[in-house]
Formats: structure tokens, C-alpha cells, sequence
């Protein structure tokens, strides 16, 4: 029988070198069909690697190895496991581990994974019991096909016990924020406005909601009403708020800094002048009941993050932001590369929804930008899947069109901008 010629030194090998043959041709494959993959699914990663920082990585106290173990993943809101799963571990370094399985996972998702050390390993510095269980964030996952099915190959950074604790308790803390919210009798809110019809337009929706509702027309009645009874939130009209040089909003923020502000404004300027003076949402001329309710629960849970636990809940998230910018615009490119050297960013540029969703899948994404115009109706409907899949991740939607803020909230989106967009914009949504 003839033989291939690539064929003949693989036949001399002993069965152990086989074996590693196997599995270093089973990676470049891998590797191999990944480089395909981008070239049809072009998306940008900034900062890019460098290959001396890969390479220091492999030879970091790293094993390669077939070594088989468990996983179950850790449910945030009760701190329990599930099933067993089983995988083969492919490498392991103090940063984390690198393991093969035939169940998929998501990025984000908290493992923990058990596994017994060969004797080989249990020697020197590194590894001293046999036994190892281990907490794990899921960072990466890469599928791939295999004559028995696919399997996916999964890269996890190492995390502390007590952090999967801290998680538990924050998914707790956002289940009695959900709670506190549905309570609306509670929750007292202060109309400001020297239009009569738009402070009664108000005060019919807030009382159909269930808050206490009072309203002023001026601003000495507003501190004078403030200063008498506890008001969680004002609402007010940048016609008003003007008056005197915004005197009711500096005036409301130095007395009462834990109040919640939000103004109707006419135009997107209008905003860019009130956004320095501590104003937490606006809404839309000619707002509809809808985006009031979005705008007004964003603000008051926000305030309830900090009244009952002390902090914003967008400050517990990680310092440095794995951030997925769906649009082809230079300026925004350059303003988050800049931002990404500032405040240590990881930036996936993808220029569709189609690659937008590989991206989610395959990497821990903390936050998504979204430019309306290479979206259109798509966004909404991607934003809508989003929130689904992916419960934690924020949102912000960037347009030229301030009426088309309502269709984005109401698809999930978490804030709005209107082009053109500035880096005090983009440094005020990220901070």
C-alpha cells in the first residue's frame, strides 16, 4: 500500500508523541479555522495583543496538558451550582485555565471547576495538592467541529471564592432594588414648571402610577416645599430651569444633592448646557408616557442604589470595560481609542448586528454602543435580543435623530446620545 510521504514519520512515532501530534494538529486547526472566520467576520479588536505579551503568558507556570475534570456553573442570584459537566483541561496558569467541552457557555458565566492533579505536577512551588477546585470567569469561548459534534473551546480567568459571594450579593441587591421599585407610593416627586398645562400633563401620569405628587411654579416654592417634606425626584422644563441662569437646578443640587433632576428640553444644546449642572435624565418635547416611565425608573433606581447600599450600581462594575462599538465612524473609533488608553478599555469594532452577536458570544462584553445609522431598525431589534441573553450588559444607542430616543429606550437601551458626538459625552456615559 502506498504512503503518503507526510504520512511516514507520524507511523515512527511512539504512541505518546502520537498523542501530542494529535492534539497540537487538533489546536492548529483550531487555529487555522479562526483565522478563516475573521477574514470573512472582519472585527477590530483595540488594544491589539502583542505577541510578546502572548508568549510571556505561555511560559507564566503554564502546564499543557490532557487532563480531565468537572465544571458546574455557579448561579449568581442563589450562589448554588448546577450539573456536572464534564471537560478536558488543555492548560492552566495562575491567571486561569483553558478547558475543552461539548456544552456551550456564555462569556460572563461563573464556574467552578474541580479536577485531580497528576503526581508529576504535585512537586516544587507550584502545585502541592493533588485536589483543585477552583473559581473562574468565563473570558472567551471559540466553537469548533469535530467528527462527533461540536466542542468549544473555553478560556477563563481565575477569580477569588469571595468574589462569586460579592456577585450573589449584588444580583441581590438588584432584585430588592426591582422590588422597591414596583412600590411606587412610596417615592414622592416634585413637578417645577411655569407651564400650567405641562405640570398637569405630569401630575395625571405620576398620580395614575401611584406617586405622592406635589407641584410648584417657581423656584422659592420648589426649596420652600424641598425643605419641608422629602421629594425623591424634581421634574422640571428647561424654560423653567433657565430662569436666572438655571438658578433652580444649582440651587436644588447644593441644598439637596441626593435629589433626582429631570428637565424637558427642546434641543440636544439644551442638554449640553444643563449636563454640567448635575441634571440626571431629560426628556423629549413632546415626551409620550412611555419614555417618561423609562427616564423616570432609570433615575429613581439609580437613587436607590445609592440610598440603600451606598453606592451607584454602575460604579461596581469592573475599572476596565470590555466595550462592543457596532458603527463605522472614524471619530467615534478614534474617541474610544483615546478613552481606551485613558481609562484601560478593551474596544471590539464590528460594523453589523450579525457580527455584533459572534462577538457576545465569544467574549465577556460589559457594554455596547450602538450607531443608529448603520442599525436603522435592526438595532432595536438586536438591543431587544441583548437585554435578553445578556441581563447586565448597559447599552447606549448614538443618533442624529433626538425623536428616535423613545424606540431605543423602550428596546432597552440604557441612554441615548445625538450626534455630534463629544468626548465629554462619551467620558460622562463610560465614567
Amino acid at each position: 500500500m502506498q504512503v503518503e510521504s507526510w504520512k511516514e514519520p507520524l507511523l515512527k512515532l511512539p504512541l505518546d508523541e502520537l498523542k501530542k501530534a494529535q492534539c497540537f494538529v487538533a489546536d492548529l486547526i483550531q487555529t487555522l479555522e479562526t483565522l478563516h472566520k475573521s477574514t470573512e467576520e472582519p472585527i477590530l479588536i483595540f488594544p491589539p495583543e502583542e505577541p510578546v505579551k502572548i508568549e510571556e503568558r505561555r511560559r507564566d507556570k503554564r502546564f499543557d496538558m490532557e487532563l480531565e475534570g468537572v465544571c458546574s456553573v455557579v448561579k449568581k442570584q442563589e450562589s448554588e451550582v448546577s450539573k456536572e459537566i464534564p471537560i478536558t483541561i488543555k492548560d492552566i496558569s495562575k491567571r486561569g485555565l483553558r478547558f475543552i467541552t461539548n456544552q456551550t457557555f456564555m462569556p460572563s458565566d461563573i464556574l467552578v471547576v474541580t479536577f485531580q492533579l497528576p503526581s508529576t505536577m504535585v512537586s516544587g512551588h507550584v502545585y502541592k495538592n493533588p485536589q483543585k477546585k477552583v473559581y473562574v470567569e468565563i473570558r472567551r469561548v471559540a466553537e469548533f467541529p469535530t467528527p462527533t459534534g461540536l466542542k468549544y473551546d473555553i478560556g477563563a480567568q481565575s477569580i477569588e471564592s469571595e468574589r462569586v459571594v460579592e456577585l450573589a450579593k449584588e444580583e441581590e441587591n438588584r432584585t430588592l432594588v426591582d422590588k422597591r421599585l414596583a412600590r411606587k407610593e412610596g417615592t414622592r416627586i416634585l413637578v417645577v414648571s411655569i407651564k400650567e398645562a405641562l405640570s398637569k400633563r405630569l401630575e395625571e401620569i405620576l398620580l395614575k402610577q401611584g406617586y405622592v405628587v406635589c407641584k410648584a411654579n417657581q423656584k422659592q416654592q420648589a426649596i420652600a416645599l424641598l425643605r419641608k417634606n422629602k421629594f425623591d425626584i424634581v421634574i422640571s422644563d428647561i424654560d423653567t430651569a433657565k430662569i436666572n441662569e438655571f438658578e433652580l437646578l444649582k440651587d436644588t443640587k447644593m441644598e439637596f444633592p441626593h435629589v433626582g433632576l429631570i428637565v424637558e428640553i427642546d434641543t440636544i444644546e439644551d442638554w449640553k448646557n444643563i449636563l454640567s449642572l448635575g441634571v440626571d435624565n431629560y426628556l423629549t418635547k413632546n415626551f409620550n408616557d412611555e419614555e417618561f416611565h423609562i427616564i423616570l425608573e432609570s433615575v429613581h433606581k439609580k437613587l436607590l442604589y445609592i440610598s440603600m447600599f451606598g453606592i451607584d450600581f454602575k460604579k461596581s462594575r469592573s475599572e476596565s470595560l470590555n466595550i462592543l462599538a457596532l458603527s463605522r465612524k472614524e471619530v467615534l473609533k478614534n474617541l474610544l481609542c483615546s478613552a481606551s488608553k485613558e481609562k484601560g478599555l478593551k474596544l471590539y469594532f464590528v460594523d453589523d448586528t450579525a457580527r455584533a452577536f459572534i462577538v457576545l458570544k465569544r467574549y465577556k462584553i460589559d457594554f455596547i454602543i450602538v450607531d443608529a445609522e448603520i442599525t436603522g431598525t435592526e438595532g432595536c431589534q438586536f438591543l431587544m435580543n441583548t437585554k435578553k441573553d445578556f441581563l447586565n450588559i448597559e447599552s447606549i444607542v448614538i443618533s442624529k435623530n433626538l425623536q428616535e430616543r423613545c424606540d431605543y429606550l423602550v428596546s432597552g437601551a440604557d441612554d441615548f446620545i445625538v450626534e455630534p458626538v463629544e468626548s465629554q459625552e462619551i467620558f460622562a456615559v463610560l465614567r
